[in-house]
């Protein structure tokens, strides 16, 4: 029953590795679009300020993809979560927020507390990459 349990878990897993890969690239695809989008509209090959800032929250998004594909990839190599994979994939999220802020919507209050959640993920990172942490999930006998 253990060893269906297992086989089960390997063909999800996969399934959202197969599942993200085709995010992935579309998301590339959607970038590439987006590029020339911006370089065709006039004024030819100059991109506004605007366009930039939406290029860069393509790209960081297509980075958390790439993390989070690496997290289940690691999974399925050494059944080991690989925490540091998880906390860049939230600094990476909460960065491309910070990145794209837009200081008219936002409140001070709220930009306060995304600065403590980048300075915390920062500094879990660096206690986890200084101790070499990992969770180790027993394999099935």
């Amino acid at each position: 029953m253990l060893a269906f349990i297992k086989y089960i878990e390997k063909l999800i897993i996969w399934g959202i590795l197969i599942v993200m890969l085709t995010i992935i690239v579309l998301a590339f695809i959607d970038i590439v679009y987006e590029i020339a989008k911006e370089i065709i509209k006039a004024p030819l090959f100059i991109i506004d300020a605007n366009g930039l800032m939406n290029l860069f929250s393509i790209f960081l998004v297509l980075l958390i993809g790439l993390e989070l594909l690496e997290t289940v990839k690691a999974y399925l190599k050494e059944d080991i979560v690989h925490v540091e994979f998880i906390i860049l994939v939230a600094i990476i999220a909460i960065a491309r927020k910070a990145i794209v802020w837009d200081f008219k919507k936002y409140t001070t209050e709220q930009l306060i507390g995304l600065a403590v959640m980048i300075f915390t993920l920062g500094v879990t990172y660096f206690l986890i990459k200084k101790s070499d942490f990992k969770i180790k999930i027993p394999k099935n006998q």
